[in-house]
């Protein structure tokens, strides 16, 4: 044990500094605004892929109808909690007439399929490893929400999760 100690005094410790003290470790994160590429008022970015359930989708495909784009990861808790209150919620996106998509950043798609069931969740979804899709909207943090009107622009966004997020999507999409 006292080996140990005296690597980590001798030599991490003072590597962990230097690291410290050259700004290696002290960068900051971007803000959100930095790391979002796509903000209300722009076009949303258009895109093909295949759902899990093997169904092609084109966003400018869809102009004419809203669509909710969610960019998630199945391993963040936010945004299982964000899926969470859209599923409670999904009757009224239904209602509205809002069509609701979810981007997976990460996992292959068995990986997300498997989240997607044990969780309940009944939405379309991309699984997008490679991040192609996620790419053309940020660069960084999720859950991400993009509301999208009939005209492709977006006229409504979030960023990481708060329990009115799907309150205040609702209430934006009633208004399109």
């Amino acid at each position: 044990m006292r080996d140990v100690v005296r690597v980590f005094g001798l030599v991490l410790f003072p590597a962990l500094l230097c690291a410290v003290a050259c700004g290696v470790i002290n960068e900051e994160l971007p803000t959100y605004e930095a790391s979002s590429k796509v903000v209300e008022g722009d076009k949303a970015p258009d895109f093909t892929a295949t759902t899990l359930d093997d169904s092609s989708v084109t966003l400018s495909a869809m102009l004419g109808d809203e669509v909710l784009l969610v960019l998630f990861s199945h391993t963040c808790p936010d945004c299982k909690r964000l899926l969470d209150d859209m599923q409670a919620a999904k009757a009224e996106f239904d209602e509205l007439g809002v069509y609701v998509l979810l981007v997976a950043r990460d996992g292959r798609d068995d990986v997300v399929a498997a989240y997607m069931s044990d969780n309940g969740y009944d939405f379309d979804v991309i699984a997008d490893p490679e991040r192609e899709i996620y790419n053309l909207y940020a660069t960084m943090y999720v859950p991400r929400t993009y509301l999208i009107d009939a005209d492709g622009d977006v006229v409504h966004t979030t960023i990481e999760y708060e329990a009115t997020h799907v309150s205040d999507i609702l209430s934006e999409a009633e208004g399109l």
